[in-house]
């Protein structure tokens, strides 16, 4: 009995495995950085895993895990082992989609928002114009790598050329919002961010396509309740031989006392990799990375 018992478990088990779809993607990449202080060796490796389900009525059930590992550590630093994000899991169905958990974030996830990264590691990402802001950096709700996240809702809705995304998250206590829309080659998109008694934001971002080069402009005025701040940030990208690419931002902050940040980098297609570097200044400090990344 208890020989039938097993083998009856270990059958539903793989029946179960055989009609799961799940879907396994990622990436690496690896490296020199110049972090300002320090010349160090870089590495990371990402691992999303997707489960989906369709339901009778057509509705798609979604959710995602990622694990994530890597280290810029250099002397006497620390390195780091890979860990295991919370979920984010939710139902798309026609042009709406709603998720819980470990969400993307309205304001992370504005068409535009990450435009004109340049280098391997995106260097300090001085091409956000809501970073170093009077709130500081990253002090929005997003996805986490390999962290608890925000545990907030969201809901996402596409129709034709519009998207609208809102997110709410009683552990951070932010609401934020964009909506974007696309015209021809060109995608304009509005974001504001309200988190309770903490920095409220505002985002305009818009870019598009001029001939053969890849443009944009990007604002942000950030207010965290005992100082404001804004900038500016343009960017452009263009092809210079076949498979090379140059990217270059140049940020205006005016806070009272942050330079202003500007960056320059190239890509190079390797066929499978891509070969990436580049220099930036954020902030009067001097950051520059070198090196190769892929995906699977």
């Amino acid at each position: 009995m208890k020989k039938l018992l097993l083998a009856s478990t270990a059958l539903v088990a793989t029946a179960g495995i055989a009609a799961a779809d799940v879907n396994l993607s990622g990436g690496a990449r690896f490296g020199i950085l110049d972090n300002g202080t320090d010349t160090v060796i870089h590495n990371r490796f990402t691992i999303n895993i997707d489960g989906n389900a369709t339901i009778d009525s057509g509705a798609e059930l979604f959710a995602r895990v990622r694990i994530r590992g890597g280290s810029s550590a250099g002397e006497g630093g620390t390195t780091a082992a890979s860990g295991v994000s919370a979920p984010r899991v939710g139902m798309t169905s026609g042009g709406m989609t709603l998720a819980v958990g470990n969400i993307n974030g309205a304001l992370e996830s504005t068409p535009g928002l990450y435009s004109g990264a340049v280098g391997l590691t995106g260097l300090g990402w001085g091409n956000l114009p809501v970073n170093g802001s009077a709130a500081g950096s990253w002090f929005w709700d997003s996805f986490s790598s390999a962290g608890g996240g925000a545990n907030g809702v969201e809901v996402i809705y596409s129709a034709g050329d519009m998207g609208i995304h809102v997110s709410h998250s009683e552990v951070s206590d932010q609401t934020s919002a964009h909506i974007s829309y696309a015209f021809g080659d060109w995608t304009a998109a509005l974001a504001m961010l309200d988190d309770g008694d903490g920095p409220e934001a505002t985002l305009i971002t818009l870019g598009g396509s001029l001939g053969s080069a890849n443009v944009g402009l990007k604002y942000a005025d950030v207010d965290d309740g005992a100082d404001s701040s804004d900038a500016t940030t343009v960017w452009a990208s263009f092809d210079v031989a076949s498979g090379t690419t140059v990217t270059g931002y140049f940020t205006s902050v005016d806070n009272g006392t942050a330079d202003d940040n500007y960056g320059l980098g190239f890509t190079h297609s390797l066929g499978g990799a891509t070969l990436a570097g580049g220099v930036s200044s954020i902030d009067d400090t001097t950051r520059a990375d070198l090196g190769v990344r892929f995906g699977f």
